[in-house]
Order: structure tokens, then sequence, then C-alpha cells
């Protein structure tokens, strides 16, 4: 991975020193090179974090006419096939991503359909100076624009954006009620109004004219396979995209968190390299939060070299709010402290990347609630709201009418009440597909599009995923959303995916024998951390209240409030309107 940013003006009226400026706060995800594109209406940088073809391999890149030019952040795992596909002599430079401008000037957008990886890519057109902005099939790595006049300005994170570009920033109400409703922000959407983000498996446009999003790939096209795939099948999809993942210059790492998926990814990686994988894993002091033991159950198994860190109360409440600054995305939970120290010490340890479990509950169904799905007997109420934002009046994915209502109460100012009909969470589409489209889906299925980009894509491989890991200049590997894996679970049936109310089953099933029996019976435990009663003082609270009462956005007694609401909520929604409030002060946004 690395860090990508620029400013594209067809004008002519370029100011590179925004770009430059964007570049110095991207320092942590390239710290290796840099790397420029320059013309005449574009400047754009790359700050790179060396992983492969380090002596033989450099950006930008080009096709062979030259017509098409890339800079790109991230990884493709199946170049030598892209290779083989389009022909020709091998090329000088290495490095897997100059495949990229090729196989786009021979398939324009439809083209990156064909990639196994992950990226985030600038490609500019010199024969009609047009730019285009690209993110992979998930979203894995961010790439966020704005729009102001006849600039466009883009970056791989959104404070150096915001930060960098000379003017008044806004809040987006929209995107807050979205986290009030969701507990996520769904591309294109970010919490700043002129801000957009790539949609994961897009491709925007610009050149004359408005700005043009064209989607080249979706997840959610399930088509039963013509038989059941085997555990075999299964295991060699698996083992093939973790080898994939595993290959680089450098070493790369795993997580182990002691749950089936980070096993599994643990299990293959022992079997395709001679020499042990180095993992590493997160303890808590509180024994309901606490994996250790299954951690070490497989590190054992496979001869790891095992890392483990501790998270302790004390940690959280001293890099909560730091934490928070830095990737500038709202918060549930307090598990990101522990997310930024396993990324820390895996950068002290020596290396730059890891493979982690993130995709197998959402492509194979395995959280509880695809279960619950399957056992409903009584149709669900149907609103008109549902059917505006999934194409299913009678889908609402995890939102309640009355508790979103109630958030909103008990969040938000009356001027922020007044002005938010029109912007309600529920007037986007939150997925990409239409009402026809929705009506043929099982409510699994559903559940499984939803999951991916509501919560997947911005959230887990976002702020949790990248913005953890490349603040400590390590990247993040996903083998369960490989091309090979994705394309096999989207064949599986629902009643393989969940059987006897367990997820996951034809996976387990498909382990079975070779994973340490605990770990494969294990039930679900999502990976989580202290609450705000074991972390913040009252002083700290204190300062949080105040800090929450100056964004003219919520209630002044909004913390209060929460605090004292007897109804149970999904999450502690104190800590969501901390991290706003938290991000609004940091980007100077008005409300």
């Amino acid at each position: 991975m690395c860090g990508l940013c620029g400013t594209y003006a067809p004008d002519k009226t370029l100011d590179r020193s925004v770009a430059a400026a964007m570049h110095t706060r991207l320092v942590h995800r390239g710290p290796d090179e840099t790397y420029s594109l320059d013309t005449p209406t574009l400047s754009a940088k790359l700050g790179r974090l060396g992983m492969t073809a380090l002596k033989d391999g450099w950006q930008p890149a080009q096709d062979p006419s030259g017509r098409y030019t890339a800079l790109t952040n991230g990884e493709i795992y199946n170049t030598a096939e892209l290779r083989a596909l389009l022909g020709g002599a091998p090329p000088d430079n290495r490095v897997d991503v100059a495949v990229l401008p090729e196989l786009f000037a021979r398939h324009g957008p439809a083209g990156l359909a064909r990639v196994d990886g992950q990226f985030a890519t600038v490609i500019h057109d010199r024969a009609d100076d047009t730019l285009y902005l690209g993110r992979d099939r998930f979203g894995i790595c961010p790439l966020f624009y704005a729009v102001l006049g006849t600039h466009v300005h883009f970056c791989s994170e959104l404070k150096p954006l915001v930060r960098s570009v000379p003017r008044t920033w806004r809040l987006d109400l929209g995107a807050v009620d979205q986290y009030l409703a969701l507990g996520n922000i769904v591309a294109p959407r970010t919490l700043v109004e002129d801000v957009r983000a790539v949609p994961p498996g897009c491709v925007v446009r610009f050149g004359d004219g408005a700005p043009e999003t064209v989607r080249y790939w979706r997840y959610g096209d399930f088509r039963p396979a013509d038989r059941p795939a085997t555990g075999e099948e299964i295991r060699a999809a698996v083992a093939h995209s973790v080898t994939d993942r595993l290959r680089a210059d450098v070493e790369i790492g795993a997580y182990l968190s002691g749950g089936f998926d980070s096993s599994t990814l643990v299990l293959e990686a022992a079997r395709a390299r001679e020499k042990p994988t180095r993992t590493f894993s997160v303890l808590f002091d509180d024994v309901t939060l606490d994996e250790g033991r299954f951690q070490r159950e497989v590190a054992d198994a496979v001869g790891s070299e095992h890392h483990q860190i501790r998270c302790a109360p004390a940690h959280v409440a001293a890099e909560f709010e730091d934490m928070v600054r830095h990737c500038c995305y709202p918060q549930r939970e307090t598990y990101n402290v522990a997310a930024l120290m396993l990324a820390r010490q895996v950068r002290l340890t020596g290396l730059k990347g890891v493979i982690s479990g993130e995709g197998a509950d959402e492509l194979f169904f395995g959280y509880d609630s695809y279960a619950f799905d399957g056992a409903r007997r009584k149709p669900p109420e149907r609103h008109a709201e549902n059917e505006q934002a999934w194409g299913r009046a009678d889908f609402a994915w995890e939102t309640d009418r009355a508790r979103t209502a109630r958030r909103r109460e008990l969040c938000l100012a009356p001027r922020a009440l007044q002005a938010l009909p029109g912007q309600e969470y529920w007037r986007d589409r939150l997925i990409p597909f239409d009402d026809r489209e929705t009506a043929t889906l099982t409510r699994m299925q559903l559940r499984s599009i939803a999951d991916v980009y509501v919560q997947l894509s911005g959230h887990l491989l976002g702020d949790h995923g990248d913005m953890m890991l490349m603040a400590n200049s390590v990247e993040g590997r996903y083998p369960f959303l490989g091309n090979p894996v994705v394309t096999l679970a989207l064949g599986v049936p629902d009643e393989r995916k969940v059987a006897d109310f367990e997820g996951k089953a034809c996976l387990k099933e498909a382990y079975a024998g070779i994973m340490p029996e605990r770990i494969l019976h294990r039930a679900k435990q999502g990976f989580t951390a202290y609450g705000l009663a074991d972390t913040a003082d009252e002083r700290t609270l204190a300062r949080w209240r105040d800090l929450v009462a100056a964004t003219g956005v919520f209630r002044p007694d909004a913390l209060t409030a929460l605090g004292a609401d007897p109804t149970p909520d999904k999450w502690d929604v104190r800590l969501s309107l901390i991290s706003i409030s938290a991000i609004i002060d940091e980007l100077g946004l008005r409300s």
C-alpha cells in the first residue's frame, strides 16, 4: 500500500503546492520512495511502501502507446495472468501494478474487473486530458476526492485532503444521520460535505462535464454452481488466495485473533511456507474479551513465532481520541486502539505486511443475524423508507426506525433536527441493486450485500483496517476477498453456509479434522474492547462533554441524556458523538 494524492485542473490553473502539502501529511503511508506525475493539468504524488519489485519496479507506469499513465496504491496478485492475457514482451518495469495502464487501455474500466487484488489508482488519459480515479472491488484501498470549481483534489486519506485545501469545510448532516442509524458511513458519503469516497468497484471519470461514476464490478450476483463445491475445492481456493497474498519481496506476517477465520489463514500460511509465519495477537485484561488461550493453541499447532501485546483500559484512555483524530472516522467501540497498538507491534518487529481474516463472515454468512434470518417465521414489518434505502420494503438490515428516531432525539440539537428532513439516511440507495434485483434475493443474500457495502468496505477494511495499519506503515492483505474465494462463495447456496444455526458451515466442514477442534467449534466472538466506563475518568468525560457541546450539531447535554436513557441500544452512542465531535474539531468543520 502507498499514499496517493494530487490535484487535477483541466483549465490549467493548477496549484501544485496542494499536492505537495497532502503528500507531506501521508508520509506514514509510503515512507520508502516518492513518485510524481506532472502535466500542465495534473500534479499527483505517490509515497511508496515498497513490497514488491524493490530493485526493478517504479511508477508512474504507462501503457505501450504512452496514452495512459497511472499512479497506483496497492497490490495486484494476478499480474502474471493479466500479462499473459495482454500478450507482448515482458516489461522492464516489474512492479505488479504496472499492468493497470495497459489493462485500462485495452478494456477501459471493465478491465479492472479482471484484477485480483487491492488498489486505488489515478489514471491520466493524455489524449483527451481526462482523469480516472478507480478503486478495487471491495474498497480495501481508500480514495477520496473533492470537486471544487474547476479543480479536483484527491487523496488516500480524508484528513490530509481537508487540511491541505484552503477553504471553509462543512459537516455533512446526512452522513451524521447515516452513522446514527447504521453505525457506519456508506460511500460515496463522508463526514465532510464536499468530499466523496470513490465507491468500491467503481471508476470516477473527470474531464468535460460533470464527474461520471462507472461501476465495473459489484458484490452480490449470486449464481448457484452446477454442483456443490467440495471441501477440497474450498480449501484450494483459500490456499491459493493465501499463497498469493504471502508473495512479496518482504516478509508478510499474520493477524491471529484465535477465531476460526484468522486461524484458517494461519494454517494455510504454514502449509504454503517452509518458514513459520510470524503471528500477532491482542490480549485483554478482561477475561470476557480475551482470546489468548485460543491464539496460543493455533500458534503452537503451526509453530509460529507468536507476538502478543496487551491492551489495558489505560491504553484506551490514553489513545482513543488521538486514534479518532488520525482516522477521522466515527467509532462505535474502542477496539481500534487495540488495532492501532497491534499494527505498531508488527512494524516494531520489522514487518511491512500482514494477512487478516476480514470478509469470511460476510461472504459465508458467519454472523448470528444470518441464522436468525433463516429461522424467521413472521414476515418483517414493511416500510417505504426501507424500499428506498435497500430496494425492499421488508428489509431493514440492522436498523430500527424507533431506535433511530430516539437517537436523533437524544443526540441532535434543535437546529440540526430542523435541517435534517431531506437528508435522512434512508434517502440514499445504500447498495448497488435496483428493486427488481433485490426482489430475487433471499434475505440472507441481501444481508450479505448490505454487510459488504455498509460495514465491510467503510469500517472493517477502512478505519479499522487500512487506517490503523497504515498509521504504522503496515499493509493489510485479505485472502478471503481474493477472486477465487469470492467466486466460490457466490456459488454456494444459503443452506450450505448456514446449517443447524451455525454460519460458515461449508468452510468449517472443509476444515474439519484439520483445524483444532476447540477452534473449529467456537462460537462467534466479535473483536471488541473496553467500554467508556472502564476507560474515561470524570475529567476526561467533562472535556468530551464540552467538545460535543461546542459542535452546535449535538445537544449540549447529549452524553448525559444518552447515559441516562433506560432503553438498551446496540452500541454506546456516546462514543459515536465523542468521535464525531473530535473529527469536527480536528478538521475545523462548520455545522
